[in-house]
């Protein structure tokens, strides 16, 4: 079986068709990873972090968990899985969107800000994503959309922060994957 990323013109392939074992190896990896970062940005908040840097790792965890959300979706056909590369497993926003749906409203909200708890669902989500993609923003120097001006660091409260995480990991040692 070839794997293969990329078409001949360089582009992501659409689908990306993987064997069962890779499959599941890869949701078990996933799940690893996503404990590995809620514990360690968990020992990072607690030991003084800065908690937007914090909530930036935290945003990897939620997407990594929308990733396994994805691929736990898909179901093996003759031992082979037809996985959505380009558009769901390569997709930023599509993992978000699906981690958000699954994850409590507490996993959610990282700071004080935002509408009332009967504002819009869609809306809110579409917000929450946008959040979730600018927080990515922590880990490099942008200038403002305006461009005279820097990008600040999204203001995180850590209370909440840690509520989160608490609850993330807690969802997350409950996965089981067979």
């Amino acid at each position: 079986m070839s794997y293969m990323l990329k078409d001949k013109k360089g582009r992501w392939v659409k689908i990306l068709e993987i064997n069962e074992k890779l499959w599941k190896e890869m949701m078990q990896e996933t799940l690893q990873g996503i404990i590995k970062l809620l514990e360690s940005v968990d020992r990072l908040l607690n030991n003084g972090g800065n908690e937007a840097i914090c909530a930036g790792l935290y945003t990897f965890a939620v997407e990594e968990y929308g990733k396994l959300l994805l691929l736990e979706n898909y179901s093996p056909s003759s031992g082979k899985i037809q996985v959505k590369y380009k558009d769901e497993f390569r997709n930023h926003t599509e993992k978000f969107r699906i981690a958000i749906e699954h994850l409590p409203k507490e996993c959610m909200r990282l700071y004080e800000a935002g509408f009332g708890d009967g504002f819009g669902n869609g809306f809110e989500k579409i917000r929450v994503i946008a959040d979730f993609e600018a927080r990515l923003g922590i880990f490099y120097c942008d200038f403002t959309d305006s461009g005279d001006g820097i990008k600040p660091l999204p203001s995180v409260d850590k209370d909440r922060l840690k509520k989160a995480i608490d609850q993330f990991k807690a969802i997350a040692f409950k996965i089981s994957i067979t």
